[in-house]
């Protein structure tokens, strides 16, 4: 399968585009949209969703990635093989964290050349080919070189806010597993106090909890959180 992972929305050309690609080059390809409201811009609130993903990844898949503020610039392009999936993207630091846990990761540089290739849309001229041929089982020899990369250094808890929902909730870049209970999380120099789920709470009452990813989340029962803090992206989480 090839799971598709970007900040392009629903709205214009860019899915559907990186999906002809895909159909184009690969016979009956199951493709699957795992998330296209990832933050804008933001390559590192994007690099822990699709870590928090992994587990809803099939294994022996493919994710193509695609948050790149940087197309078009010297920035390369990598191929990471971890834990027998692959990911294809921009070398911005969008797979720091998947290999960062990964028990076993090695990095490729993409140097596929597409010369009718965009020099703004790398995703769907170059990423998208090249994760064609991983679905195919292509030997890509020619167009992946082993790079190596010293030890991550790269943290797998992130106190910020790194995603918003539809319904207002703000989830955090914490790991709930190993999470210490004994701390209290801090927005917005508000105390806020864990709970299971919304019904534990009383309607309009705030709370955090281990979400359905495995990471920290402030929501607000049959309330938007973000309006309640006036939060966004990017905002810190306190620990204390």
């Amino acid at each position: 399968m090839i799971y598709l992972f970007s900040d392009f929305g629903f709205g214009g050309p860019y899915v559907g585009q990186l999906k002809s690609v895909l159909y184009d080059n690969s016979p009956r390809p199951v493709v699957i949209d795992l998330m296209h409201d990832a933050p804008v811009f933001n390559s590192k609130a994007s690099a822990h969703l699709l870590a928090a993903s992994v587990l809803s990844i099939t294994r022996d898949s493919i994710v193509l990635a695609v948050v790149d503020p940087g197309v078009g610039s010297d920035r390369k392009g990598v191929a990471l093989r971890a834990d027998s999936r692959w990911y294809v993207g921009p070398d911005n630091g969008l797979f720091d964290v998947v290999a960062s846990q990964a028990h076993a990761a090695q990095w490729y540089e993409i140097v596929y050349e597409n010369p009718d290739a965009s020099c703004s849309f790398h995703g769907r001229d170059i990423f998208a080919p090249v994760a064609a041929m991983l679905y195919n089982e292509v030997v890509l020899e020619k167009y992946l070189k082993p790079i190596e990369r010293g030890a991550h250094q790269v943290k797998s808890d992130l106190a910020e806010i790194i995603y918003i929902d539809r319904f207002g909730n703000l989830m955090s870049g914490l790991r709930a597993c190993g999470f210490d209970k004994e701390k209290n999380i801090w927005f917005n120099d508000v105390k806020i106090n864990r709970a299971n789920t919304f019904s534990d709470v009383i309607e309009g009452e705030v709370f955090y909890y281990e979400n359905s990813q495995g990471l920290l989340e402030i929501a607000i029962n049959n309330g938007s959180a973000k309006k309640w803090f006036d939060a966004a992206i990017g905002d810190a989480v306190g620990l204390r």
